[in-house]
C-alpha cells in the first residue's frame, strides 16, 4: 500500500485545463464520493470496486479534477509513493 502525496498534502497537482488553460481544482479521491461511509473505508478495499483497472496493483490514487471555468471533469491517477 502506497501513500498519495496529494491526499497527504506533500504536493499539489498543478494541472491546467486542456480546453481553457484554467488551473484545475482537485476535489479529492474518487472513492470519497461513492457513499456516506466510503471515506472511512480502507482505501485499498475501495480500489477493488471503483471500476478503475489496476489502481491497486499499480499504486495509483484516483482524484476527481474539475475546471471551474469550462466545467471539464476527469479522473487523474496520482502515483502513490
Amino acid at each position: 500500500m502506497g501513500m498519495c502525496p496529494i491526499c497527504n498534502g506533500m504536493n499539489s497537482l498543478g494541472l491546467t485545463c486542456d480546453t481553457c488553460q484554467q488551473e484545475l481544482i482537485d476535489y479529492g479521491k474518487v472513492m470519497d464520493y461513492y457513499g456516506d461511509y466510503e471515506a472511512y473505508m480502507p482505501i485499498d478495499l475501495n480500489k477493488y470496486s471503483n471500476g478503475i483497472l489496476n489502481d491497486l496493483k499499480d499504486e495509483l490514487c484516483p482524484h476527481y479534477i474539475i475546471c471551474n471555468k469550462c466545467g471539464n471533469t476527469t479522473v487523474y491517477l496520482v502515483k502513490e509513493q
